[in-house]
């Protein structure tokens, strides 16, 4: 029985989780998928304090030392609001331990802790880069990864806080009407429409800014995937009268970076993601008061 007693110890000591027999994963799993399916594809959160913060975080990739120091700095600030921006798993060596860990946050605390999808919740990047394997090398049945998949399913994309700030795993997508199309919608919803939205639910997963590039170009990411310059993130901006966009994605030496003169800001949050020859920190950033600050761990 998944109650809150349960909860508080996994989140207490996460390395707990590994031990957990799969009855108590499949519990998890499916009580997150029940919450995440009521929840819209485009998150909205409108903070009535000044004081009131949000904390944006990063690719985790199953650094579980990185998520506990997080989830450590989280307890004492108590921000109001804590959205991962994807990529819980893949890479890391405590994979399944932080994917839980999130899930269990969400269930104990459903309306602080928000979840979107990256591009590694799918099976196509869990097969590639390890997790699947990890999955069904402990529990040696692939057939159970469905109730993952099944959680990927229904996350939704994108969060918009006070109307002016967007956060998302990737980047914008080339259709400018995207929040428009998602507004409102829940994961149920998305069969109706995935024809006419399917290309842009990628791009927002995988696009790049780029510093020098104009409008869009294919990326080295692969086939449908672009990289974006600030003529274009501009014009997205000004359709929606957004002042900041926070996204993940991609790892940089000084931990996060900014573009486009300061209103795009990438975060990454799983240190020394690349190993001890190729150190960084990890980030997050911090909404207050319609501001937005980039933050390290220490």
């Amino acid at each position: 029985m998944i109650d809150k007693p349960f909860l508080n110890n996994i989140i207490k000591e996460p390395y707990k989780i590994s031990k957990l027999d799969f009855n108590y994963i499949s519990q998890i799993l499916r009580k997150a998928e029940e919450i995440f399916k009521e929840e819209k594809l485009l998150l909205e959160f409108n903070l009535d304090d000044s004081e009131s913060e949000v904390w944006v975080i990063g690719d985790i990739h199953g650094n579980l030392e990185t998520l506990q120091r997080l989830i450590e700095i989280i307890d004492e600030k108590k921000p109001e609001f804590v959205i991962f921006l994807g990529d819980i798993v893949d890479r890391g060596t405590n994979q399944l331990e932080c994917l839980i860990l999130v899930l269990a946050l969400k269930i104990r605390y459903p309306n602080r802790y928000y979840l979107l999808k990256g591009n590694h919740e799918t099976l196509e990047m869990n097969k590639a880069y390890g997790f699947f394997q990890e999955f069904k090398y402990r529990f040696n049945d692939q057939k159970k990864f469905d109730e993952v998949l099944a959680v990927y399913n229904v996350l939704p994309f994108c969060a918009l806080v006070n109307k002016g700030i967007l956060c998302l795993h990737g980047g914008i997508p080339e259709d400018i009407a995207i929040l428009r199309k998602l507004r409102g919608l829940k994961p149920r919803d998305i069969v109706s429409v995935f024809k006419t939205i399917a290309k842009s639910l990628v791009q927002i997963m995988w696009n790049d800014p780029k510093s020098d590039l104009k409008g869009f170009s294919e990326s080295f990411r692969g086939p449908g995937i672009k990289s974006f310059g600030e003529d274009v993130f501009n014009d997205f901006m000004k359709e929606y009268s957004l002042k900041y966009l926070i996204r993940a994605h991609e790892v940089f030496p000084e931990g996060y970076r900014w573009f486009f003169n300061e209103r795009l800001l990438s975060i990454f949050s799983s240190a020394n993601y690349l190993g001890k020859f190729s150190p960084n920190p990890a980030s997050y950033a911090v909404i207050k008061n319609n501001l937005v600050k980039p933050k390290l761990i220490k």
